[in-house]
């Protein structure tokens, strides 16, 4: 998340000031070196957690429905991610041979459109859906425990965890 802060409000802003020349070394360098094996390692790595999560809900039938909802928007919101970067990556990859300066800029515009804004919010309300989860499965599981000692006081038998 905070990767995504800073390259939205604080990298994107010095790089429209900078230019698309500048945007476009610092790119080559970063995004299509040790980025493109990092990015893509840790995004399909997220976004098969979040499917998995959702499909381990799905079949689960002892999982609370409460805990079903969040889990399932962050799976979409990896997989709407994850479309967005179908049109993002392109971009970014054809940066590496790109050399004219409004052809530049008009790439620095669409990835800043695609990979940074639509893709970042995909991605802040990602995460956001796997607070939400946390969140609910801490619930779950506190009114799971409060159940087991109302019961074992109500039977009149000691609770060992007390």
């Amino acid at each position: 998340m905070g990767s995504l802060l800073d390259r939205s409000l604080v990298a994107t802003p010095a790089w429209n000031e900078l230019g698309a020349q500048a945007w476009a070394a610092y790119s080559r360098q970063a995004d299509l070196g040790n980025g493109q094996i990092l990015y893509p390692a840790a995004f399909i790595g997220w976004t098969a957690l979040a499917v998995a999560a959702a499909v381990s809900v799905r079949f689960d039938h002892t999982a609370p429905r409460s805990f079903a909802l969040p889990v399932y928007a962050q799976a979409a919101c990896m997989l709407a991610a994850m479309a967005t970067t179908l049109k993002a990556a392109p971009i970014m990859l054809d940066v590496a041979d790109i050399h004219n300066t409004t052809a530049l800029q008009h790439a620095f515009d669409q990835f800043t459109l695609w990979g940074v804004y639509i893709r970042g919010a995909a991605l802040g309300l990602a995460f956001l859906s796997a607070l939400w989860a946390t969140a609910t499965s801490c619930a779950v599981r506190q009114r799971a425990l409060l159940d087991v000692q109302e019961k074992e006081a109500s039977s009149g038998r000691a609770n060992p965890l007390s």
